[in-house]
């Protein structure tokens, strides 16, 4: 995420086309009606030549592949997208070979064969998993600075993710271990939270010692409290890493690890609001929990990496979200957040209650599955109380299931840097019905023009190259719709370029009809399926995009004569949701998804 907080900062000072800096800079084309502007999308963050991109999680955090049929298919290269950890040790550690690494990506091979992966030039060591999609790794001693590259056999070599090695220990947790120990892999702690107030910056605490191992943290963390299962402060104190040497909790390969329960303490993991900072943190692999907050960021956590863990909270409610809280710099890779409010009696649905809830800037969002909850939004960016957010990039998820909004920017500002939505499949969101505590917005992604601090945002939310269907199938309110704009601040554009809008039945809106006037703009969007094309639009394109399963939700496209193919411009984005690169054959497609002929 740091090359495109440059970007962000680049553009405040001197506007988008004046920065340079790499290849996929560049905003989306704008729509005839207030297209780009302010805040032009930093594009080519799907994989493009950045180590901190992502893939797709199963929704048992097992591998790289979404847990329905609108997720990834095996592409014909390969693609590394992002690993849980960009630095860490090649020494100490199980059998002295250092950390492990899990690198994620599409293409790899369905089992290893001959392929490798090198660090830096030099061969890991020994591969615990290998999958299509996932890849986990132990340095060893030929590791060294410089780029992960997994090497096909037959296929070729992947893109390059950076990864620096460095000094720092390795420490386990096991079902089998002691407090008492000193944490060594032969000799490990029994304790999450041991674990978690013990390592110092720059430490790795693998939760476990071999694969198939279980270790649960289900009780109040005594050394932080506040309700939560683990709680990322040391009896009130400070508690961080550095961006250099950060600390780690990451799940053994083969092993599983739970933090938090569904019933009985309302966090799993908190960062409390308390003096003090909690910056840089690694949490890749878990399962964690909630009454009513599984990940609840409240008090000061810079450069956190939350990486492929299973999120729920299926008895949630109340004025907040199953992930929340305020982080800044924020790397939220490959998680499954799902079932949000799951258990909550429909005619208690609230509308304050979200599947991810994030009052911050400075956010990367990618590779996630947010699915099946009673939520009134899926995702949503409200800073409640405090400034207007910006910096945000919701990228490569698989968002479906949600009674609200699929993704909700409520309170933005694209001046003062990007805020864009791409590569997302959004379905079967807007689904009603209204909450008890009144109605609300129910579209596929929503700018609402708030503020609650400060001035008003301005500029331009991009929205582009996403896959939509049946969003707004509660068409008894005005707000249901695949866009809508809310209309509080007519200085703030949703400008939608390359999105495919298709409607389940002809009384679902492609638009949402309370959507201000001219505040929703675009070109080469595919519309299909509804009603009348609205107003703002050129370029429009109105055949069947042709998906390969949309009522089993494979929105791939079908065949090289769907309405989407060749029908495209150019976003300035490297890849599509598989990690195809774009274009496929010379010429853009409209969506999520390029066409690759089987």
């Amino acid at each position: 995420m740091h090359d495109r907080r440059w970007l962000a900062v680049c553009a405040i000072a001197l506007g988008f086309a004046a920065c340079g800096g790499g290849s996929n800079g560049g905003a989306p084309a704008s729509g005839s009606d207030g297209g780009g502007g302010d805040g032009g999308g930093s594009g080519g963050s799907s994989g493009g030549g950045h180590s901190d991109s992502g893939a797709p999680q199963g929704d048992s955090g097992t591998d790289g592949s979404h847990g329905d049929g609108g997720g990834v298919s095996p592409i014909s290269g390969v693609r590394a997208f992002f690993t849980d950890l960009v630095s860490g040790p090649n020494t100490g550690g199980e059998n002295g070979k250092g950390a492990y690494v899990t690198v994620y990506g599409n293409g790899f091979g369905a089992a290893r064969g001959a392929s490798t992966v090198t660090i830096g030039s030099g061969a890991a060591d020994n591969y615990p998993l290998w999958s299509e999609t996932k890849i986990t790794f132990q340095l060893g001693a030929a590791a060294a600075t410089g780029n992960v590259v997994v090497h096909a056999s037959g296929k070729g070599d992947s893109n390059g993710l950076a990864f620096t090695v460095r000094a720092g220990n390795i420490f386990f947790v096991s079902s089998t271990g002691s407090d008492t120990n000193n944490g060594a892999f032969a000799t490990p702690w029994a304790t999450i939270p041991q674990a978690k107030n013990s390592i110092q910056a720059g430490d790795v605490a693998y939760i476990g010692t071999h694969a198939g191992d279980s270790v649960s943290q289900t009780t109040l963390d005594q050394s932080s409290a506040y309700g939560c299962a683990l709680g990322m402060s040391v009896n009130d104190g400070t508690n961080q890493g550095t961006a250099a040497a950060p600390k780690a909790l990451v799940v053994y390969p083969g092993a599983t690890a739970t933090v938090g329960v569904a019933n009985g303490l309302e966090r799993g993991i908190l960062v409390p609001a308390i003096s003090g900072t909690f910056d840089y943190w690694v949490i890749a692999g878990f399962t964690l929990l909630g009454q009513d907050e599984a990940l609840d960021v409240e008090g000061q956590a810079n450069g956190w990496r939350v990486i492929g863990n299973d999120i729920s909270c299926p008895n949630g409610t109340g004025k907040t979200g199953c992930v929340t809280g305020n982080p800044e710099q924020l790397s939220f890779y490959g998680n499954v957040v799902h079932d949000a409010a799951a258990n909550v009696a429909t005619s208690a649905i609230t509308k304050y209650y979200h599947g991810v809830y994030w009052g911050s800037s400075h956010i990367d969002m990618g590779w996630n599955t947010v699915r099946d909850g009673k939520t009134c939004r899926a995702i949503q960016f409200h800073d409640t109380g405090g400034p207007n957010e910006f910096d945000l990039h919701v990228h490569d998820n698989l968002i479906h299931g949600t009674v609200c909004d699929g993704l909700n920017f409520a309170t933005v500002d694209p001046s003062q840097g990007t805020v864009e939505a791409y590569n997302n499949v959004i379905y079967d969101v807007g689904q009603g019905p209204d909450p008890v505590d009144g109605a609300a917005v129910y579209a596929g992604v929503y700018v609402a023009g708030e503020t609650d601090s400060g001035p008003a945002g301005s500029g331009t939310v991009q929205v582009y190259n996403n896959t939509l269907y049946d969003c707004g199938s509660w068409t008894t309110n005005s707000g249901a719709g695949g866009f809508d704009n809310g209309g509080g601040n007519t200085s703030l554009t949703l400008n939608a370029v390359n999105n495919i809008v298709v409607a389940a039945n002809s009384m679902e809106s492609y638009v949402a009809k309370d959507s201000a006037q001219g505040l929703v703009v675009g070109k080469n969007n595919l519309f299909f399926g509804g009603g009348s094309i609205p107003p703002g639009f050129t370029a429009t394109v109105t055949g069947d995009p042709m998906f390969t399963n949309a009522a089993g939700h494979d929105f791939h496209l079908s065949s090289k004569s769907s309405s989407a193919v060749g029908a495209g411009v150019d976003t300035m984005i490297a890849t599509d949701f598989d990690g195809f690169l774009r274009p496929s054959s010379g010429a853009y497609a409209i969506g999520a998804y390029e066409y690759h002929a089987p």
